[in-house]
C-alpha cells in the first residue's frame, strides 16, 4: 500500500469514526439528560479524574479560564457533592481538588456507552466484521495508551496560590 493510500484510508476512517462519535453522543445526550451538571462542570470532573488532586490553578490552565472562575466551578461542584477541595499538604496556600464518591459514579456514567446500542451495533456485524474490528480496536486502544504515557501530569510549575 502506498503512503497516498495509507493516508486517503486514514482519512476515510476518521470520516467514518466522527459519523460513528456524532451517533453515540446522540445517544449520550438522551442518556444523560437528567444528569445536571453543566458543560465545563462535565469538562472539570472528567479533568479531575485524569489528574487526582489536581491544583484550582492547574484546573484554570487546563481549561483555559480564569483562577476566579475556576474557583467558582469548583464551588459549585462541591455544593453538588462532586468534588472535594483541600488544602495541599505540602504548600497550605493551595487548594487541591479530588472527585468524592458521588463524582467518580458521575464519571464513571459519562464514559459508559449505552451497552444496549452497542451490542445492537455488533449484533449486526458478521463474524468476520467482529474479527476485524477486535484487531482495530486492540490497535487504537494500544495507541491511545502509548500517547496517554507520553502526556505529562500537573506539574509543580501548574501549582499557583489558589
Amino acid at each position: 500500500m502506498s503512503e497516498a493510500s495509507a493516508g486517503e484510508l486514514r482519512q476515510e476512517i476518521l470520516g467514518s469514526f466522527g459519523q460513528l462519535m456524532r451517533h453515540v453522543t446522540r445517544w449520550r445526550q438522551l442518556d444523560m439528560a437528567d444528569v445536571e451538571v453543566t458543560m465545563p462542570q462535565a469538562r472539570c470532573l472528567m479533568l479531575v479524574a485524569l489528574h487526582p488532586s489536581m491544583p484550582i490553578s492547574a484546573l484554570a490552565a487546563h481549561l483555559r479560564i480564569g483562577l476566579p472562575s475556576a474557583s467558582g466551578l469548583v464551588e459549585r461542584l462541591v455544593e453538588a457533592g462532586y468534588v472535594e477541595r483541600n488544602p495541599d499538604p505540602d504548600d497550605r496556600r493551595h487548594q487541591l481538588v479530588t472527585l468524592s464518591d458521588a463524582g467518580r459514579i458521575l464519571v464513571d456514567r459519562f464514559h459508559e456507552l449505552p451497552a444496549e446500542k452497542l451490542g445492537d451495533l455488533l449484533a449486526g456485524l458478521s463474524r468476520l466484521e467482529l474479527e476485524s474490528l477486535r484487531l482495530g480496536v486492540a490497535a487504537i486502544e494500544r495507541e491511545a495508551r502509548l500517547i496517554a504515557e507520553r502526556v505529562p501530569p500537573a506539574t509543580d510549575s501548574e501549582r499557583t496560590p489558589a
